[in-house]
Order: C-alpha cells, then structure tokens, then sequence
C-alpha cells in the first residue's frame, strides 16, 4: 500500500503534468499582467480566458492540482509581501507556496466529479468558495474589460457552450460555441455618474514609513495640504486614502478640530484608526458641516487584520508572529452616508471587493485603500479588476482613493 501511494504521488510530479498544469495556468493569469503592463486587447483578453476554462474542463485531476498551484501564484503571490513589514522575510516563499497548495488541492477536488457537467457546475461555483476568509479568486474577472462580459450569467454561458462541445463528438458541435456570442459585451461605460465635484487623493507612502512616528508630522502635513488644495479648487467633498492618518484619530483633539473648522467648508472624508472600550478598529471618518461620524470597517483582510481560525490558535498566530498584537474589531453591518446631495456606501479596501458590500446595488461608493502594503506587485491592477467588476454587476460607480497606484473613478459598463 506505501509502495502504491509513493507511486501515485510521484506521478504528479512528472514532467508532462507538471508542464500542462503551468501552460494552463498562463491563460488563466494573462489578463491580470496585460492590464498591468497597459495592454487591451479585449478580443484576445477574452480568447485567453475561453481557453482556459476550456483546460479546467479537460485536464486530468493530477494536471488540474498543477493549474491550481500555478493559477494561485500568478493571481496571489503578492500576499505573501505583507510579511516584509513583520520582520518576517524568511516566510515569503513559504507563504507563497502555501497558497498555491491549498488552490491546487481546491482544483483537484473539482477534477474528482466523474462527469464534466458535475465538473463545469463546480468551476461556475468557484467564486463562492473562499479559502480562509479570502474571496479574491472569480473566474469571471478573466473576462472583465474583454469583449466578453462579466457578470456570473455570462459566465455560465460560456462554461455551458463549452461542455456542450467537449460532450457532442459529431460536427455539429461547433455550432455549441455560438452560445458564446450571447455573452458578448455590447454595453459602453456610462459616465455619467462620475462627475460630481468630488477630490480624490491619492499618496506614495511607502508602508515601512507610514507607522513610523518620525515621519508622522510630515504625513499630516500632507494631508491637510491636499485638503486645502480641494478646497482651492472648489470641491465639495475630498476623499483621503485608508490610514491617511496613521494615528487613532479620535484622541487626537487638536487634528480633529481642524478638521471639523474646514468640514464647513467642504466634505473630508479619510481613513484613520478608532479606539473605544479597548478595542481598534479600521475606520473612514466623515467631516460634515462641522460634525464627525465613524464608520468602521465590516470584512477584514485574512491574516492582516484577522485570523480567520478558531480563537485559541487565532491567539497563538498573533502572539508568535505578530507581537501579540489582537484582531481589529468591526462594525455589524455596512454604513451609507449622505454626501453633495447623494447616497454613498462606505467601503475600505479589501471589503470593497466583497458582495457584502454592494447588496442592495448602492449607486455610489467611497472605496478606501492602502496598497502599499504589496506594492511593487500587481495586487492594485487585481483590485482595480475586482471593483471593475463589482461596479459592472451592481450598476455603482466607485471613487476610489488610495495610498498606492491606481486612484481614480470608477463607473459600470
């Protein structure tokens, strides 16, 4: 029995498998590096992601663990950069592999159904499993921004036209790739959404200064000066990033009143930490009209914010790696503000991705971001993908602000 598994988990590094798992891989991550690099080719973005969930319905269970170690990588690495500011380096690769190892097994559990059609449901499924706490990983975003659509519907589509022509062997069955056309994207963006009277703020801080208090003074500094510069142009309402104020805001009187004094003269919104009945929270401030009010985050970052285990060995994790440091807490549910006369969601970040946040289809979104935590990666251009799509499926048109690359506004197809 040993001598027969031993054989059968060798198989699964030979070569041959090995190489079609990566080959495959390649069409299923192109689309994230040509936005990453500024190549559109909506066509050959969507030709791309057709061919690859064409290899997840075709590949062998030993093939498909190397797709889904391989995908996992391409889509995820970046996580693992977050460690660099833990003193944890040595960790990196370890983290990395890791990754594509519990994707690589999801992968080989979907190539176990003994028939496709139980196959081409599981991976049409996909985007509703979350590993750890973390939803980043939809197939459907193969084909955000491509001549293909988005939403969940169209990707059904083409998963069902594709297992109708691996299943029917006569000629006929190109006809079956037809159905693909009713996934076509005919839709342009819509703009008009987008042109409140609204400053976005994006920074450049790089992680390992944001929390060191010799540069704390300069970055309020730069803060209030963005402030002043909306005002100077006649915003009404300027959005910092999340932790523009790397302090916990509400014991700071001083800053806060400043804030306040300007609020009657244009809306600030800014990411800051809160503090209350011993518990921290990651927050959006409001300053409106002379008054405040908090929101605080509702999902959090798996491993960054949480440890999404039980609590002994959430507290184990934490002391061992993370100096002890406790869980943020978070709100109960999702916060909606007024602003210039329209209803807005709050969202920070990773949240901002996550359907929890855009139940009941908000029209608008403040979405806040510190991507400097994984920069220089492709972890922003993902992000921005992600909202993308959010924003396509929900109709919401998102002003997204962040410390890192990639602010602007966002509107749906």
């Amino acid at each position: 029995m040993l001598s027969f598994n031993m054989k059968n988990l060798i198989r699964y590094f030979s070569t041959p498998t090995i190489s079609l798992g990566f080959f495959s891989s390649l069409f299923s991550s192109a689309f994230i590096y040509m936005h990453h690099f500024n190549i559109h080719l909506p066509l050959l973005q969507a030709l791309l992601g057709i061919v690859a969930l064409w290899f997840w319905l075709k590949l062998s269970p030993k093939e498909m663990f190397w797709s889904g170690f391989f995908t996992a990588i391409f889509w995820f690495y970046w996580i693992a950069l977050s460690f660099r500011y833990y003193d944890l380096n040595w960790m990196i690769p370890f983290v990395i592999v890791g990754i594509g190892i519990i994707f690589g097994i999801l992968f080989r559990l979907i190539a176990a159904f003994p028939h496709i059609l139980l196959r081409a449901v599981a991976i049409g499924l996909i985007e509703y499993l979350h590993p750890l706490g973390f939803d980043w990983f939809r197939p459907a975003l193969m084909f955000t921004n491509s001549a293909l659509g988005d939403h969940i519907w169209q990707l059904w589509i083409i998963i069902s036209s594709l297992t109708i022509f691996i299943m029917i062997k006569q000629k006929t069955r190109y006809l079956a790739l037809l159905l693909i056309l009713l996934s076509i994207q005919y839709s342009t963006f819509n703009t008009q959404n987008s042109t409140l009277n609204i400053q976005l703020v994006n920074t450049n801080i790089d992680q390992d200064k944001k929390w060191d208090p010799r540069y704390l003074h300069p970055i309020v500094e730069l803060n209030m000066q963005a402030i002043q510069n909306a005002l100077n142009n006649k915003k009404k309402a300027v959005i910092l990033p999340e932790s523009a104020f790397p302090l916990f805001l509400n014991y700071e009187i001083e800053l806060m009143k400043k804030l306040l004094d300007l609020s009657n003269n244009i809306t600030i919104i800014t990411g800051a930490l809160y503090a209350e009945n011993g518990k921290s929270y990651n927050s959006t401030y409001l300053f409106k009209d002379g008054k405040v009010r908090v929101m605080h985050k509702v999902i959090l970052v798996p491993f960054g914010e949480e440890v999404p285990l039980p609590k002994w060995m959430a507290k184990w994790i934490n002391d061992l790696f993370f100096d002890g440091a406790s869980d943020y807490a978070t709100a109960r549910d999702v916060s909606d503000f007024k602003m210039i006369g329209k209803l807005f969601r709050n969202a920070i970040c990773y949240e901002a991705t996550s359907d929890k946040l855009f139940e009941g289809d908000p029209k608008y979104m403040v979405a806040i971001s510190n991507n400097k935590w994984f920069t220089p990666s492709i972890e922003p251009t993902l992000q921005h993908l992600l909202l993308q799509m959010q924003s396509n499926r929900h109709s919401t048109t998102i002003f997204h602000s962040t410390n890192g690359p990639i602010t602007g506004i966002i509107v749906p197809h």
